[in-house]
């Protein structure tokens, strides 16, 4: 079928109604809100439609290992990881008190999406709850209870002064066959109690055992290290923490730690199926990474060392300009079938699933100078002394 040609004027006066139906549209949907209408004709808003989804996921700790900022230690962490992530979104923690929820404290996620807190009652549920903005949709996560394993298996909180308590720990011996530990002596009466804490010291030797030699061109050392050795304080899976207050001294080192049980024979399998967990080194202030290193070692029967870990930046964990040896802090390893995750003040600072040791450990508090950190070290300031305020060790359920 064959049309008259189109004129411009037709053109003009058609772009004309399509634009005067168009306002009219625009003015309708202001009207009523700018709503649309879904098929089940509830209205719904256009910016709610547009808003990014997210989902979260909040777990709990089942020991009380972490330390409030305010300093109060025995408390629980927990972790909420959402997807994806929005660093810098604000997130309420909140507990189930009878039927209501409340907001127990409010943290920030951080690059990864992740949020630590800690919590005083671990009986209680608990969510997180991010609340909607322009770009995205409210979360609210699957509410959760602690595996709560209450007290621990076995404390000690140090209490009053004088010796360490003799039915849980003893003195590792002096090994200076050890290269690590060829200038120093392990001293019974370089760890005691001290004002409730164990006090763990590095001195120098007195009189002409402390003196300069070839093998030893720095001096020697008075060390402490002490171990709960006992088969009943032998950990198998669970929770080792730690209350501790670290030197600041360079050129020496204190720890603490988990290490295969004295009694085990060095040509024995179970040897080497053990692993020494060092759940929190101090390696003395100024570091730039901040001086804390969390490692797992195991030994080969060929002899061969293989580790994981190192010294983590932590500095961020800290307030400004401060040191780790400038306050008490928990540090603890929770140790699985499947793997170990190490933590500060309740936050999480490491994961590995390597070296899993399959037996029986020993805890170990330390506090030395290995042959490769002494030069490092200034005599003039010891004796240094690293502070432990309690231990505490959770055995995990059968």
């Amino acid at each position: 079928m064959n049309h008259p040609p189109l004129r411009e004027t037709d053109s003009v006066s058609g772009a004309r109604r399509i634009a005067f139906r168009t306002s009219v549209i625009g003015i309708v949907a202001a009207l009523i809100g700018a709503t649309v209408v879904q098929a089940c004709g509830v209205p719904v808003s256009q910016d709610s439609a547009k808003r990014r989804a997210g989902s979260g996921v909040i777990s709990m700790v089942a020991a009380p290992v972490g330390q409030s900022a305010s300093g109060k230690a025995g408390v629980t962490p927990g972790l909420v990881t959402f997807k994806p992530a929005r660093p810098g979104r604000m997130v309420l923690i909140q507990g189930k008190v009878g039927s209501r929820w409340k907001t127990v404290s409010k943290a920030v996620q951080d690059s990864r999406g992740q949020v630590s807190f800690t919590v005083a009652n671990p009986s209680l549920a608990y969510r997180a709850v991010v609340s909607a903005t322009k770009k995205d949709a409210k979360v609210v996560t699957r509410a959760v209870t602690s595996a709560n394993w209450g007290a621990p298996t076995w404390r000690d909180e140090f209490s009053g002064s004088g010796a360490l308590d003799p039915a849980i720990w003893s003195t590792w011996p002096t090994n200076r066959k050890d290269a690590k530990l060829s200038c120093s002596d392990m001293l019974p009466g370089n760890a005691s109690r001290r004002g409730g804490a164990a006090v763990l010291k590095v001195t120098r030797l007195p009189g002409a055992k402390g003196k300069k030699t070839k093998k030893c061109p720095y001096g020697q050392f008075g060390n402490a290290i002490v171990q709960a050795d006992n088969p009943e304080h032998l950990l198998a899976y669970g929770f080792a923490a730690a209350r501790v207050k670290f030197s600041p001294a360079r050129g020496q080192h204190s720890a603490f730690w988990l290490d295969v049980p004295q009694s085990t024979p060095t040509d024995t399998p179970d040897y080497y199926t053990g692993a020494e967990v060092d759940i929190a080194e101090y390696f003395g202030d100024d570091r730039p990474r901040g001086g804390l290193a969390s490692f797992v070692h195991r030994v080969s029967p060929t002899g061969k060392v293989t580790s994981v870990g190192g010294e983590f930046k932590s500095r961020h964990l800290l307030p400004k300009k401060k040191e780790w040896s400038q306050g008490w802090h928990v540090y603890s390893v929770e140790w699985s079938p499947t793997g170990y995750v190490f933590r500060v003040d309740g936050k999480v600072t490491f994961k590995t699933a390597k070296n899993i040791s399959k037996i029986a450990e020993k805890v170990v508090l330390s506090a030395l100078t290995s042959t490769w950190e002494i030069p490092a070290l200034d005599v003039k300031r010891l004796p240094s002394e690293t502070k432990y305020d309690w231990v505490r060790v959770w055995q995990r359920p059968a």
